[in-house]
């Protein structure tokens, strides 16, 4: 399976993105412009402790970790994502260090592959074909086979669940806000778990996980779950708009 070239990466309007964990300068700089090159959008961050931080309210499909870096190391780092975090998100060690010494240690980490500097185009090309090109194209917010399972492919009762959905958002997103301004934890982990069942009554299966992940989970500040908290609620209105033109045709 070949990569595809940076024309035929623009082209396909690729939603991934991918995180650089990298203290160098120049090393940024080299893999952020050919990531551009194939049309694949990069963050970077310098150091370990700056890529956990990051990875607690935003998702990438792909970190590519320096091992040795101030603050905290790339070892450290990819065991706080797996640990803490509890993210299977694919992390690819990127080392100076001899394979034979280095690659049995990023593996403990919990590392996935392993890029040796200095940075080869074509082994990164074989990394990003391992790891991007399967997920080029992101699912839909609805799932409507599932919806079309759960209601008997029913037009009439899918209907009724848009409404119902529709009329009891505003309630339950202030609900939501209000409990983490307040830092009323317990209170905002109950109305997720219900709100949760709405988004799988309306087939908005990723969006429910992506609230989950915000329940009872200590490793994240108020305000970082109001920021994710803002971004799966923007999710929810192009979700809404798919259920509205699914449900005309």
């Amino acid at each position: 399976m070949k990569l595809p070239n940076a024309q035929q990466f623009g082209k396909a309007d690729l939603s991934v993105r991918v995180l650089i964990v990298e203290d160098n300068f120049i090393n940024q700089t080299f893999l952020s412009t050919l990531l551009r090159k194939y049309g694949i959008p990069s963050i970077v961050v310098s150091n370990g402790l700056e890529a956990v931080n990051f990875l607690k309210t935003q998702t990438v499909d792909l970190v590519l970790m320096d091992i040795q870096m101030p603050v905290m190391d790339g070892l450290t780092a990819t065991q706080q994502i797996r640990q803490q975090l509890g993210l299977q998100i694919p992390v690819v060690a990127v080392t100076s260090n001899p394979e034979f010494d280095a690659r049995p240690r990023c593996q403990e980490a919990g590392m996935d592959d392993f890029l040796a500097k200095p940075i080869q185009k074509k082994q990164l090309e074989g990394i990003l074909e391992r790891f991007l090109l399967l997920k080029a194209t992101k699912p839909p917010i609805v799932d409507q086979s599932y919806l079309r399972e759960i209601t008997g492919d029913d037009n009439e009762l899918i209907g009724e669940l848009i409404t119902f959905f529709k009329s009891e958002l505003p309630i339950n997103r202030q609900a939501l806000f209000e409990a983490i301004e307040h830092n009323k934890r317990d209170q905002f982990d109950h109305l997720a778990h219900r709100f949760r069942s709405s988004l799988n009554s309306v087939a908005m299966l990723d969006i429910a996980a992506g609230l989950k992940k915000l329940e009872k989970n200590p490793a994240l500040t108020n305000e970082e779950i109001h920021n994710q908290l803002t971004l799966l609620f923007n999710e929810i209105v192009a979700g809404l708009q798919s259920l509205e033109e699914f449900i005309k045709k």
